[in-house]
């Protein structure tokens, strides 16, 4: 007798029908996905502060917590910052931390090819690589 209530009952935990008036369980449905595409890279905004650069800003874990995403910050803003190495204090640059993954292995490889920083005076005409 026991065996046959555990047969029921698991049976009417799997919402059966017919089990000793019981109702059937609905089983849950999930909810519809919208089809929103994620937020475009650059939905965010950063006060840039004395000190700082593209390489540090990335590498704050509020921001892109990875400082070889610098390039993430260099793209957004292009229509502000014409050399990576320059940034002005003051400027509010855009960044997003909804990159695609492909956005973000890319701009790791193009950090890591980037040539260790030289000083210069003047934002440079051709930058060392395509970013």
């Amino acid at each position: 007798m026991k065996h046959s209530l555990v047969i029921a009952a698991g049976i009417a935990a799997l919402g059966i029908a017919g089990c000793a008036g019981q109702k059937p369980m609905q089983t849950p449905q999930p909810s519809p996905t919208p089809q929103s595409a994620a937020p475009a890279c650059g939905t965010h905004s950063y006060v840039v502060r004395k000190g700082d650069s593209l390489w540090t800003i990335a590498g704050k874990a509020d921001i892109l917590g990875d400082p070889f995403q610098w390039p993430l910050l260099f793209k957004a803003n292009r229509d502000q910052i014409a050399d990576p190495d320059f940034i002005q204090t003051d400027e509010d640059i855009s960044y997003g931390q909804a990159c695609t993954p492909q956005q973000i292995a890319t701009a790791v490889k193009e950090a890591q090819m980037t040539p260790p920083f030289k000083p210069h005076k003047r934002p440079r005409k051709v930058l060392p690589i395509q970013y």
